[in-house]
Formats: C-alpha cells, sequence, structure tokens
C-alpha cells in the first residue's frame, strides 16, 4: 500500500514547492511552529505551509491568519490539506464535513497505517 503524501503544488505554482517565500521574522517563526506541529508537511517550503495556513485561515475560520492555532496540533489542518489536494476548493467554513478528509490518516486502499 501506498502512503498518502501531501503535495504542496496545491497550494503553490510547480517548481515552488520548496521555496521559502518572503515572510517577516514573526510570521516565519510561525511557520516553524507549524512544521513542528505537521511532519507530514517537512517536505513543504515556507511559502507552502504559509499559503496552506492562510488559505485554510481565511476558507474554514474566516480569518486573514489564525494566530491562536500555532501552540498545538489541529488535524483540521492537515484535513483542509487533504480535502484541498483531493477534491479542490473548500467553501464549507468550519463544517463537520471537512473531516471526512482523512485519506491522510490511512493508506491508499482504506487501511490503517498504523
Amino acid at each position: 500500500m501506498t502512503q498518502f503524501v501531501f503535495e504542496a503544488s496545491t497550494f503553490v505554482a510547480s517548481g515552488h514547492q520548496a521555496d521559502p517565500g518572503e515572510w517577516g521574522d514573526d510570521t516565519r517563526a510561525e511557520i516553524k511552529k507549524l512544521r513542528g506541529l505537521y511532519p507530514e508537511l517537512s517536505h513543504w517550503g515556507d511559502l507552502a505551509i504559509g499559503g496552506a495556513f492562510g488559505d485554510m485561515s481565511e476558507d474554514v475560520l474566516r480569518v486573514s491568519w489564525a494566530h491562536w492555532l500555532f501552540e498545538e496540533r489541529h488535524e483540521m489542518f492537515l484535513n483542509y490539506c487533504c480535502w484541498r489536494q483531493t477534491r479542490g476548493r473548500w467553501d464549507g467554513g468550519l463544517g463537520d464535513e471537512l473531516e471526512q478528509a482523512n485519506e491522510w490518516k490511512h493508506e491508499y486502499g482504506g487501511q490503517d497505517s498504523e
């Protein structure tokens, strides 16, 4: 079975998946915290992680940047990234339907990866 791999190109143009982006020091520190909380995205550059987090903040939480989400892991962020990669745009706000995008927790074929 193949492990689900998050693709940075869902959020940035092809060829820019590992780019650092032009973030300020405070934002770069927050992105560093995100990188630690979400090792599934460790192969992404700061541009992609920051872009995905900003998109999730706007699409799900309806804010520009969810500063309060940097202290602990929230599966909602990975569910959002998975949804965008496998289903396209998310327009559902903070809805339960987002929890269905949990393929990242399993190997393809529906078997638990643990």
